[in-house]
């Protein structure tokens, strides 16, 4: 590999002179090489379709060599960021970006933008054209054989399972009418793997070399430094370091750029941290954490939510791995930018993708909030990160979004996961049953394993992710308890604790005890553990312990003393923690007496008085503006964290607009006096 990667190193710097010896013989010379380099750039613009016709592109060696020799030439530039024109695509048509998608602009923006004359009519100069070709030879050379690689490595694993899931079978199948074919079918699969693992080592000769990734690496720092240059409002940067916030409207020459300029950069960085990261170490790291939280913080910038959530994804890549692997933890532990603005940039992309706009989102959401959970908990020892989210709670309105949607993640993903695993229970007992088994039909046995391998999956999947929100709720709340005590937050928390409680130590618990548990990441213990730990970094909140005794459907003592015993055994919990948890349990009792004594003395309550969402006499009655409908404000405040329309009309809503109904209140307090003078 190491002899066939310095052959090819050698084969492309014989090129660099070739195309360097015509570009320094006159200037019609270096005008011809540009314009070559254009027209393979336009030959191959179908290289980026999902569906391409090899014979009608360039091949991968031609693209890979030609971006080789740009990178040589791109070499004297990277001092000179200052002569990269921005107007470059206005002033050339050299390379065509007419159909392109721009960062933040329409089509019919982008044409007015490129056709309309720039004050400085003057050609750009070579640094430039340099720049940009090597960047545009980029995208249609490397960073589609990257994307052919990636394919080509997860075709290869599939075949090979399906290879050895033949090959294990075979005894089942060897001697019946389907043995001639299987045979066949095996040979074929070898023949496939065979072939692709020889195309899989051409691929890493080039594409994993490090001294080529090390050269791609150095020329996207600068592509970089030179996009955060255009978004600087002093245009400074990286001479003088780039300061955030960055003003609400973004750079028209920003939003007008191709959108292929920030992808590529997220696909390369993407591309090494998964096949060689430690190539990071040859260059500085810096660049690529501030632009990752310029743009995170700055999220408006960007239209395509994709490209943020691979912001994230890069960011999460990089902060698991070693500083020796090319990690970035200790730059996140010390870097200005970081320390100050990391915190509340995650946080409001944890709020921004609830919804992304595409079809997938309900499910996208989870994977970036994931990916945000383990950035969360690789910077949480630090200080800093914890004085900054405290400070971030003190925005009451943005954290109890947060709030709300982590609450939301942890309700639903905790559900399904246990859920799944019930079902899972149920079917290893069918299996378990081998009499009961052989009695279906061998279609039957199909689909149930169908359907078991495919429970797996998610319960595997719901798991994890249900880990690490319950991680994020148990060390938030120690830090900051507040914003998880609102009244729109607090009732919700609560019952999402009980009803977790009762599913894990309650009547049903032994559905959860499957076998292997550990393969889908279930560890009940941990999961009590920090069930109540949350408990108790809230146990002394009145509004919590109020919020537990309302909880009718899931609260009980018993549950709390099953739990109890669950600690004791295993050593969960010290002996200190229990004597706090049993007190919150006595408070919680109180408190339902209290509130049982009230409702025996309110007797029946009119209907006009009570909230048609939650049933309860409403405390602080408001009308809906559209549906003209009472509610209680705590209600509608807590369904438009989730849902910003009215609930009965799906008009839009923001709880401003709701008005006091000052009557209904009246009357309210009216009829609960009149009900305690008649005690």
């Amino acid at each position: 590999m190491i002899s066939l990667s310095g052959a090819i190193q050698g084969v492309q710097r014989t090129l660099f002179n070739i195309f360097n010896n015509i570009v320094r013989s006159s200037p019609s010379s270096k005008e011809a090489v540009l314009s070559y380099f254009a027209r393979v750039i336009k030959l191959n613009e179908k290289r980026t379709q999902m569906q391409v016709d090899p014979s009608q592109v360039g091949t991968d060696g031609l693209l890979m060599n030609l971006s080789s020799i740009l990178l040589i030439f791109a070499d004297p530039i990277y001092s000179k960021i200052d002569r990269i024109d921005v107007n470059y695509f206005r002033k050339s048509r050299r390379i065509d970006i007419s159909q392109e998608t721009k960062i933040k602009a329409t089509q019919q923006e982008s044409d007015a933008y490129y056709s309309s004359a720039v004050n400085e009519a003057a050609s750009p100069n070579f640094i430039s054209e340099i720049f940009f070709i090597t960047l545009a030879m980029h995208h249609y050379g490397p960073l589609q054989c990257y994307n052919k690689y990636n394919n080509l490595n997860r075709d290869l694993a599939e075949l090979q399972k399906q290879y050895d899931r033949l090959k294990a079978d075979q005894p089942k199948w060897a001697g019946t009418p389907a043995e001639t074919f299987n045979n066949a079918l095996l040979e074929r699969c070898k023949d496939q793997l065979e072939k692709w693992a020889v195309h899989k080592i051409s691929y890493e000769s080039q594409l994993l070399d490090p001294t080529s990734l090390s050269r791609t690496l150095q020329f996207y720092n600068l592509v970089i430094n030179w996009v955060l240059r255009i978004v600087d409002p002093t245009g400074q940067h990286p001479i003088k370091q780039i300061s955030l916030p960055l003003p609400p409207t973004p750079p028209e020459e920003f939003i007008m750029l191709p959108e292929f300029v920030i992808e590529d950069i997220t696909e390369f960085f993407s591309f090494i941290s998964r096949y060689n990261p430690k190539v990071m170490l040859s260059c500085s790291r810096d660049e690529l954490v501030i632009f990752i939280i310029t743009f995170l913080k700055s999220s408006t910038y960007i239209k395509n939510p994709y490209l943020k959530a691979k912001l994230v994804e890069i960011l999460f890549y990089y902060t698991i791995r070693n500083e020796n692997e090319g990690g970035i933890g200790s730059i996140l532990n010390t870097h200005p930018i970081a320390l100050e603005h990391l915190m509340s940039s995650l946080m409001s992309f944890y709020v921004e993708v609830e919804q992304t706009g595409t079809h997938t989102q309900f499910y996208d959401k989870f994977n970036i909030r994931y990916n945000i959970s383990q950035i969360f908990n690789s910077i949480w020892n630090n200080q800093m990160y914890r004085n900054k989210l405290r400070e971030e709670s003190r925005k009451m309105d943005t954290f109890v979004r947060f709030a709300n949607l982590l609450m939301n993640d942890a309700t639903y993903l905790l559900d399904e996961s246990l859920t799944k695993l019930t079902e899972i229970r149920n079917i290893q007992n069918e299996m378990d049953n081998i009499d009961e088994w052989e009695k279906k039909t061998q279609q039957q046995r199909q689909e149930r394993e169908s359907l078991f391998h495919s429970l797996e999956r998610q319960a595997t999947s719901y798991m994890a992710l249900g880990n690490e929100t319950v991680h994020m709720l148990e060390y938030m709340t120690s830090e900051v308890a507040d914003p998880f005590l609102t009244p729109q937050i607090v009732d919700r928390l609560a019952a999402m604790l009980d009803y977790n409680l009762n599913s894990l130590v309650g009547p049903k618990c032994t559905g959860l005890k499957v076998k292997n548990r550990e393969k889908y990441r279930f560890q009940p213990r941990i999961l009590l553990q920090q069930l109540i730990t949350v408990y108790l970094n809230l146990s002394k909140s009145k509004e919590f312990i109020q919020a537990v005794a309302k909880d009718g459907r899931s609260y009980s003592k018993e549950l709390f003393l099953k739990a109890f015993s669950i600690l004791k055994e295993h050593g969960l919990k010290l002996d200190r923690d229990i004597k706090v948890l049993e007190k919150f349990v006595n408070n919680v009792e109180e408190v339902i007496k209290q509130e049982e004594q009230g409702e025996e003395e309110l007797g029946d309550i009119p209907e006009d008085f009570l909230d048609p969402l939650l049933f309860v006499i409403m405390e602080d009655p408001v009308i809906l503006p559209e549906s003209r409908i009472s509610i209680d404000r705590k209600s509608i405040t807590t369904h438009l964290l989730s849902d910003a329309t009215d609930p009965f009309n799906r008009k839009p809503l923001t709880i401003d607009q709701v008005i006091p109904d000052l009557k209904l209140k009246e009357r309210i307090e009216a009829f609960k006096k009149e009900k305690r003078e008649k005690k």
